[in-house]
């Protein structure tokens, strides 16, 4: 497999995939979306592989959504992300596919993990993080809220309270913080993490497939029963929501570079 920004690189059931947009932190625009949309497809469909690890390019895992005019325009010219709310159904339907792929995922969290970059981190079933990642969503600083089904799975991940503070603050947690909460497994040195994600692995390799496969599929069944009603309503609410005057300030005060005057209740 071959794509523009994704390095797809397989070892007998191992598959590591990397970002691979690193002069722009591994921002995801709309390139980047339908070729992840179109590994999840392939991996689906894979009886070989059985363990994943994302990962990113350079000195970051990814920063999440690019939000550039050029890039918002590219996005909403595709006629499966024709409009905000259909963008949100890809991402739903992206996230969904994501969390319930038959495979072992594990995210190699080198750097920032920010918004939808935090999204592809959390679907994952297990975080490693080196000691310089960085957790954060930074959606109410554009007057939206962490969309995509996100708000509820973080909930599951962290619990209420935290998933509060991170979403209404935008303070960004630390490798070890985000270990305390439960977001993410494990923290270890930036040089060492590759070789933590394969040894996670190894652990797994001679267990059961399965028992593996059944364990994963039960312990997110729980995990996010009844939250299903939430996500057909979202899309919905962001269409509504992106039309607010709260979101054109936050977007452009984002591009230019500046704090943003919301004045909105």
């Amino acid at each position: 497999m071959e794509y523009a920004h994704l390095i797809v690189e397989k070892s007998g059931s191992v598959m590591v995939v990397r970002l691979n947009r690193p002069e722009k932190l591994n921002a995801i625009n709309t390139t980047l979306a339908l070729e992840l949309k179109d590994l999840l497809t392939q991996l689906k469909a894979d009886p070989v592989t059985r363990f994943v690890v994302f990962t990113g390019a350079g000195k970051a895992f990814s920063c999440g959504v690019e939000f550039t005019r050029e890039e918002m325009e590219k996005r909403y010219n595709r006629p499966e992300l024709g409009n905000e709310r259909l963008w949100q159904v890809f991402g739903q339907e992206f996230m969904h596919t994501m969390e319930n792929l038959e495979q072992v995922t594990v995210a190699a969290v080198n750097g920032a993990a920010v918004g939808a970059g935090l999204c592809l981190a959390m679907n994952c079933d297990f975080r490693i993080a080196s000691e310089d990642a960085l957790f954060g969503i930074p959606e109410a600083n554009l007057g939206i809220f962490f969309t995509w089904g996100a708000t509820p799975r973080l909930t599951a991940l962290i619990g209420p309270a935290k998933a509060k503070e991170m979403i209404m603050t935008c303070d960004n947690v630390t490798a070890r913080e985000a270990v305390a909460m439960g977001l993410a497994n494990k923290v270890v040195p930036p040089g060492e993490l590759m070789k933590a994600c394969e040894e996670l692995v190894r652990k797994m390799e001679g267990k059961g497939p399965l028992a593996l496969r059944i364990c994963k599929k039960i312990v997110n069944a729980s995990s996010v029963a009844r939250m299903s009603d939430l996500y057909v309503c979202e899309p919905e609410i962001v269409e509504r929501l992106m039309l607010s005057e709260d979101v054109k300030e936050g977007i452009a005060a984002f591009m230019e570079k500046r704090v943003p005057r919301f004045k909105g209740k």
